[in-house]
């Protein structure tokens, strides 16, 4: 089938971008992935308007080292920060801000950096023109600008509307002839949940319910201000979470079909919701099935930017003729011929998907080997691994190459 492409228009140049990162958010908590409980119109209408993902994964399942793969594109133990809680970067890591911004474009950061706690690991030191926000966990009086404590403070049942009007203000001060990117990290709807008061009891999922449909309004509100400056047409706007949900008997949180959750290397822990709005390139309506890593964000963003990567080995690859509908696929050495992604653990590598196979390392969430077929056994509920040896075998020397 042909790949859907919008309607030609006018080249606009390279997109403005913003990320918009949920935190412990699941694959099964928003309308437009099957919750029935939760509404969430504004991410529906992203959805609706753009594309959305069903095979989205982060590189691990932890919030620290998943944002800092998100940003390097690069595993996370690659770069300094495999797991919780973080340490810092390696010196002289590059993050997507510091290529943009030699762009020529303007980079701002609001929410949680969760990337180191010194002053000197601060987003502004890592190409970010500007940063308010809190450098780690749910603390709402450490709050930082640019590099330095202030006295702000913000409950957490107001933290999505401060980062949301701080992310505005931000891209309202640039002037119109300059692109901008706007990396918005929420704290919600991470535990402990706390609705705002007009939220509080409004969804039929309690209080972890009322937190997103708070987050999809902050959302629906950076849209509509992105309209009102008319920088709608020509914005890329990502949403995503930057790993799975807490689940039952520990949290609210789904993962849809999937199994397992935060801190897990299952499908649930590690595949999140994805979605991209870019009027000016991306046809509505368009669900992609494809295999897409958060590791991918970087090159691909580097690429329609029209900015050049650092020289350095890359985990992830550009995917922009994917994103953009002029291909539906992208070839790789999976056992398909298509995409590989690997995932992580706080000990190292953990496994890979190729194709539709899973192949899981022994690790926190396992005490074995595991296999399963991901299109016959959503949930991993049958192992594989002593019926198909030549295949563990197989996708352990694939991750060793890929590794190296």
């Amino acid at each position: 089938m042909a790949a859907a492409v919008p309607t030609p228009k006018p080249d606009l140049g390279p997109p403005n971008v913003v990320l918009i990162l949920a935190d412990d958010l699941g694959w099964g908590d928003l309308a437009s992935y099957g919750n029935r409980l939760i509404r969430t119109p504004n991410l529906d209408r992203l959805a609706a308007e753009g594309a959305r993902y069903t095979s989205f994964y982060v590189p691990t399942p932890v919030c620290s080292a998943s944002r800092a793969g998100l940003l390097t594109g690069r595993l996370p133990g690659r770069v300094g920060i495999a797991w919780n809680p973080p340490t810092r970067l390696h010196n002289g890591e590059v993050v997507l801000a510091s290529v943009l911004r030699a762009r020529g474009y303007a980079t701002g950061m609001v929410g949680k950096w969760h990337l180191g706690w010194e002053r000197s690991d601060m987003p502004i030191h890592h190409g970010f023109d500007f940063y308010w926000g809190v450098p780690a966990g749910d603390d709402e009086t450490d709050f930082i600008l640019g590099d330095a404590p202030t006295m702000d403070a913000a409950p957490p049942d107001q933290l999505a509307r401060r980062y949301t009007e701080t992310a505005v203000k931000f891209i309202a001060s640039q002037p119109r002839n300059r692109r901008f990117f706007t990396y918005v990290a929420h704290r919600d709807p991470h535990l402990v949940n706390h609705p705002a008061a007009e939220f509080a009891g409004r969804s039929a999922y309690g209080a972890y319910g009322d937190v997103i449909e708070q987050l999809d309004a902050s959302v629906g509100d950076l849209m509509k201000a992105l309209r009102d400056m008319g920088l709608d047409e020509n914005t890329l706007v990502i949403f995503m979470s930057d790993n799975g949900p807490v689940i039952p008997p520990r949290g609210p949180g789904s993962a849809g079909p999937w199994s397992g959750g935060k801190f897990s290397c299952e499908e649930g822990g590690v595949r999140v919701p994805a979605i991209m709005r870019w009027p000016a390139r991306i046809a509505p309506g368009r669900v992609v099935n494809e295999v897409v890593s958060s590791l991918d964000l970087f090159p691909t963003l580097v690429t329609l930017a029209g900015a050049t990567l650092p020289p350095r080995p890359m985990d992830g690859q550009d995917v922009s003729r994917l994103v953009t509908g002029e291909v539906e696929r992208i070839p790789g050495h999976g056992i398909d011929g298509g995409r590989e992604v690997v995932f992580s653990g706080p000990h190292g590598v953990a496994g890979m998907r190729s194709g539709k196979w899973k192949y899981l390392r022994p690790g926190i969430w396992s005490g074995t080997t595991t296999l399963v077929d991901l299109e016959a056994d959503p949930g991993e509920t049958r192992d594989w691994s002593r019926v198909r040896p030549e295949l563990v075998k197989q996708l352990e020397a694939r991750v060793q190459q890929l590794i190296r």
